[in-house]
């Protein structure tokens, strides 16, 4: 890891194929509010890279695949005390960043653009069925009633768009290489009383294309990653849970490389 300068912020766009996007929402993301920014591209066939490079930023081709892999990849490139992931495809409002840097810049180690508070706006809330905002909030539910204590609570635990401190970060122990990344930063931050702090966000449509994400293998693979948190444990991680976290990790690692490799 770098050496982190105090209460600076990096912002990273987490990118794959987003070219239709990027030419919408790039141009309303305000960059010299932040001290570096960045991209992790997710091997784009499309001209993603060459337009974020137009706009003055290092995209970096992601190493290893899956999501979880490319937010880890781009923790490693940080050099500033703290940083906000962010995703070109026109769900997440790129006039909410200065807030989420305020935040960050204030002391608040861990903050989430939520969809499911009061004065937020979720992607569905105009359908009369609501699936994927159901299967969000019942995550966060069977979060809460695991994991959480001290008062610590989360209302949305699948939206990408979340600031955090590198130290934070790297106490966490993550080791989801998936889709499951942003459920297991939650728990993770529940089990260790990290303190969440959440504002409300408005969710705006995709601009182009479908979510890389399907609801029901999304679903099974998040239910899978809360049994694996359960069974290591319902609280702190400080000592033996992250440990284990460690070996979890480790066994991870050796799966994932021996299917890149296939």
């Amino acid at each position: 890891m770098t050496e982190i300068d105090d209460k600076t912020v990096s912002l990273i766009l987490v990118v794959r194929n987003e070219e239709v996007g990027l030419r919408q929402v790039l141009p309303k993301i305000s960059t010299d509010i932040f001290d570096d920014f960045f991209a992790i591209d997710g091997t784009s066939t499309d001209k993603s890279v060459e337009l974020m490079k137009s706009f003055g930023y290092q995209a970096y081709p992601q190493v290893k695949r899956g999501l979880g892999s490319a937010m880890i990849e781009a923790r490693e490139r940080v050099k500033t005390h703290s940083f906000i992931y962010f995703h070109p495809d026109g769900n997440e409002d790129p006039a909410d960043l200065p807030r989420m840097a305020e935040l960050l810049r204030a002391g608040h180690e861990f903050v989430v653009a939520s969809r499911m508070i009061q004065g937020a706006w979720n992607e569905e809330d105009d359908k009369v069925f609501k699936w994927r905002k159901y299967a969000n909030q019942g995550f966060a539910l069977l979060a809460n009633v695991f994991f959480a204590h001290g008062g610590n609570r989360t209302s949305d635990v699948t939206h990408g768009f979340r600031g955090i401190t590198c130290e934070t970060f790297d106490r966490m122990n993550l080791s989801s290489r998936d889709l499951t990344m942003d459920y297991q930063m939650v728990i993770r931050a529940l089990k260790l009383g990290i303190r969440i702090t959440e504002f409300p966000t408005h969710e705006w449509p995709r601009i182009d294309g479908a979510t890389n994400f399907a609801s029901l293998p999304t679903g099974i693979a998040e239910l899978k990653l809360l049994w694996r948190e359960i069974a290591m444990g319902l609280r702190s991680a400080e000592g033996k849970e992250l440990r284990i976290a460690s070996k979890e990790s480790l066994r991870r690692e050796k799966f994932l490389d021996s299917t890149d490799h296939n």
